[in-house]
């Protein structure tokens, strides 16, 4: 080995996080019930799925902020939720968390890419 360490493509790496949060939404829509009229969270949980279904498929040029409203979009709707579920029950939802902590890393780190400029223009 030459001793140098490649650096991951941090677009690539939100594209992945992205289609894990899409497995994650769906089978949360196909297990849990949430598909009912009185769940206020739906809409918000629908659009968190459609976002990070569409958003990396884009060219890398509007996938970066298109990603960047994803993430955060998830982060806040996520947020809420597990605040509702202490406010309302009591019970602090850790696996929450899970989704909300990489989505707020991923809108850093892809505010760092858009920050640079002309590099996440370049098509990959």
């Amino acid at each position: 080995m030459s001793g140098t360490v490649r650096r991951l493509d941090t677009v690539l790496v939100a594209r992945l996080a992205a289609a894990a949060i899409v497995v994650v939404m769906v089978v949360y829509f196909l297990t849990s019930g949430a598909i009912r009229s009185d769940n206020p969270f739906l809409v918000p949980d629908a659009l968190v799925l459609l976002f990070a279904l569409v958003t990396p498929m884009l060219p890398r040029r509007a996938a970066v902020p298109g990603m960047i409203f994803a993430f955060a979009w998830a982060a806040a709707v996520l947020t809420v939720s597990l605040c509702t579920h202490i406010v309302r029950d009591d019970v602090f939802r850790v696996d929450h968390l899970f989704m909300i902590v990489p989505s707020l890393v991923l809108v850093v780190l892809l505010g760092r890419v858009a920050a640079r400029g002309g590099e996440w223009l370049a098509a990959r």
